[in-house]
């Protein structure tokens, strides 16, 4: 399994944090094809070409320029391809490449996240490439997740839920045991308390094509935000239980309430899950590989009141349907 994510933005210090981890390999075998040479020099001849350096009075703001964020683009690509070992002219092929295919439309776009790695296995480098709008980004939508895998038509992930600021996280494993890759993706959104908001998706690459895989959920959303978990608070201290309809189970635990001595007469419910799955990992379940998901529970304190943590155990059908296999509950002792 490969992991990798926002160390990019650290990278073009936005000032911006968010964890996650990053693990490349440095190719090692030789590359046959004929390398194209001084594609930097020719790129950024070209923008000199096309556009006009604009001076701005002093104290007013400067205009975007998309001369001067086509720079930007080639400037950060290199940087993360340098820090990552990745050969010269091999990074020098793979932007000629996403040039060609016109993903930064000229400066229209910005490169907020870069993943090069053998992603599939089968030893040639593959990319996935984040772009935001550059002249007026928005908070969701307004960009993509492109996926560049091996000579295949690139596909474009986009969607007016997912923020592209770069604030993500994925990892690529055979997630379902068919022998065939996915991306498990997360993107961090804009919102706040308890978990935040994070955008994910699970993608398949399979016969030279990529298809977003569908994860189980019971909530009528716009997009697949877990499974619903009703937060009950028990008649007596610090007893909590949680009730999901999935599976139809009841499980007690001790959490901490959020006022002491405010206990109900009998049970009731207080909370619930919030903002649906997040830290999507690799796990195993009875000896194969399945996909981990958390779910933020909140009490009767409101979403600043975490009691605790539902896990659930994913897994997929032949036929690509999602399944929960199992689920149990993980105490925090917060609140």
């Amino acid at each position: 399994m490969r992991r990798a994510g926002s160390i990019f933005l650290i990278l073009l210090c936005v000032g911006l944090t968010f964890a996650c981890a990053v693990s490349q390999k440095t190719p090692d075998q030789e590359e046959t094809q004929e390398v194209v040479q001084n594609s930097l020099p020719e790129e950024m001849q070209k923008i000199e070409e096309e556009n006009i350096i604009q001076n701005k009075p002093d104290g007013q703001e400067e205009e975007f320029s998309s001369k001067k964020q086509e720079e930007k683009n080639i400037e950060d690509f290199f940087e993360v391809v340098d820090t990552q070992g990745i050969d010269r002219n091999l990074s020098e092929k793979l932007f000629q490449r996403l040039s060609e295919d016109g993903i930064f439309q000229n400066g229209a776009m910005k490169i907020t996240g870069l993943v090069i790695d053998d992603i599939d296995g089968n030893g040639q480098m593959d990319m996935l490439v984040m772009v935001l709008d550059a002249k007026e980004p928005a908070f969701y939508g307004s960009g993509g997740l492109w996926f560049y895998m091996n000579e295949d038509e690139p596909y474009c992930f986009d969607d007016g839920e997912c923020s592209f600021y770069g604030w993500y996280d994925a990892f690529w494993v055979d997630i379902d045991n068919d022998e065939n890759v996915e991306i498990i993706f997360s993107a961090e959104g804009t919102g706040c308390g308890a978990v935040g908001d994070s955008y994910k998706a699970v993608f398949k690459y399979k016969d030279h094509n990529i298809e977003k895989m569908a994860l189980p959920s019971d909530l009528e959303e716009s997009y697949d935000q877990g499974l619903r978990v009703e937060l009950i608070q028990e008649p007596e201290a610090d007893r909590y239980s949680a009730y999901c309809p999935y599976f139809g189970e009841r499980i007690f635990f001790q959490g901490k309430n959020f006022t002491e001595g405010n206990i109900p007469y009998e049970a009731e419910i207080a909370g619930g899950n919030v903002r649906g799955y997040f830290n999507l990992c690799e796990a195993e379940y009875d000896g194969k590989k399945v996909l981990q998901a958390s779910e933020y529970l909140h009490g009767e304190g409101g979403i600043v009141h975490d009691v605790a943590i539902a896990q659930f155990l994913i897994t997929w059908e032949k036929d690509g349907t999602p399944k929960v296999v199992k689920w149990w509950i993980e105490e925090t002792g917060n609140n």
